[in-house]
């Protein structure tokens, strides 16, 4: 089978859909299948990349650094027939999955689209139009009612996503839920590294970790808070803060208004070797954001054996237990989860790592492979 992947960002600039089509692609050809990339194309020399990409002419979308919006499908056509795909496979919301609708029907093949980003809170960061946000918001669920019930099947990375949309007026020809594997071969506990940390300047500290894009949906800011209050009660706890974005000094200056600039490290964008041996070699990761569909760095964590201090919000108890594997906190009360997991963190890490190995690559892109299965069948039926 050869497989279409549609794109709203990629390379050089890298997020969390960006990371979930690239362990899908890895995981499908693994199991003998072939995946080319359509991508708006980038604002420089394009990356080089190890999978066939085709880039669509683009312009920087202004109100968020880093992302391009297609200005024309171009040759777009003419590549996906020259390669004889068999499903389109959209990762994206935005003008990609306009394109990849019209090129599926065009084509005549099963298209499928993963439900990455919850949209309707996005736009209230990032429109390029002021509008008040309640309108601005339904004008939203309007588009994703006539976008997702186009798609042969819909992919909810979690079942509190599945049950938001359908609860939101979304009707969908079918809906399945498949979350994004993680490679429990590269993440694991073994790539402790003891003097990962020193590199940071956190040696002989307790470092909790956060991971993700700095971008004001991702509400690092909760947890700025929270360090601010637990410092008073663990003096040796850190913070190192791995990513990039355009929100990243905003939070630089909170931190700063804080008081805990000796407590706070950003470490930027960590490479593929590096990232690893951040899971594992900390205390516990700490998300507190309410926009994540799946939040794969959870599972990342998770399969270091690093136990998960994170927000009890749509996808987050789907893959963190109270005590098991992780703490869970309400909107207001991160610091106290934090505390609970630094005492408990030790007995936690071997459920860490078997509920990670629930949601590993193979299972996950077996689960892909009927989805797409299932959007031939629907096609033909139609």
């Amino acid at each position: 089978m050869k497989v279409a992947m549609f794109a709203d960002s990629f390379h050089p600039n890298v997020d969390g859909a960006v990371v979930a089509m690239e362990i899908a692609s890895k995981g499908l050809e693994k199991r003998g299948h072939e995946v080319v990339m359509v991508a708006p194309e980038p604002d420089g020399p394009p990356v080089n990349y190890w999978r066939k990409v085709h880039y669509l002419p683009a312009r920087e979308f202004r109100s968020y650094p880093g992302y391009r919006v297609v200005v024309s499908p171009s040759d777009m056509l003419e590549f996906l027939r020259k390669e004889k795909v068999d499903v389109i496979h959209c990762h994206g919301l935005a003008s990609m999955a306009i394109l990849s609708l019209t090129a599926a029907k065009a084509l005549k093949v099963p298209h499928v689209l993963t439900f990455h980003t919850m949209a309707n809170e996005a736009i209230k960061y990032y429109s390029p139009v002021k509008v008040p946000h309640e309108i601005m918001e339904k004008m939203v669920w309007i588009f994703l009612r006539n976008l997702l019930k186009r798609a042969e099947v819909v992919v909810a990375p979690s079942a509190p996503i599945r049950d938001e949309l359908i609860e939101n007026g979304v009707r969908m020809k079918a809906c399945e839920v498949i979350p994004t594997g993680v490679d429990c071969s590269r993440f694991t506990p073994e790539n402790y590294d003891r003097t990962f940390l020193d590199r940071f300047g956190l040696g002989g500290k307790r470092v909790l970790l956060h991971v993700g894009r700095l971008s004001k949906e991702k509400r690092l800011d909760t947890v700025l808070r929270a360090m601010a209050e637990v410092a008073p009660k663990v003096p040796d706890l850190r913070l190192l803060v791995v990513g990039r974005g355009p929100a990243a000094e905003d939070y630089k200056a909170l931190v700063r208004t804080l008081g805990i600039s000796d407590r706070v490290v950003f470490a930027g964008f960590l490479s593929d070797e590096e990232l690893p041996k951040a899971y594992a070699s900390v205390e516990a990761l700490v998300i507190s954001s309410t926009f994540e569909t799946q939040g794969l760095v959870v599972l990342e964590a998770l399969a270091s054996g690093t136990p998960v201090v994170g927000i009890r919000f749509r996808a987050i108890p789907e893959f963190v237990s109270e005590g098991k594997n992780g703490c869970l906190f309400e909107e207001d009360a991160c610091a106290d989860a934090i505390l609970r997991c630094l005492v408990r963190s030790e007995s936690m890490k071997i459920n860490a790592v078997s509920t990670a190995r629930e949601f590993s690559v193979d299972a996950c892109t077996a689960k892909l492979e009927k989805a797409y299965e299932l959007a031939s069948d629907i096609l033909k039926t139609l």
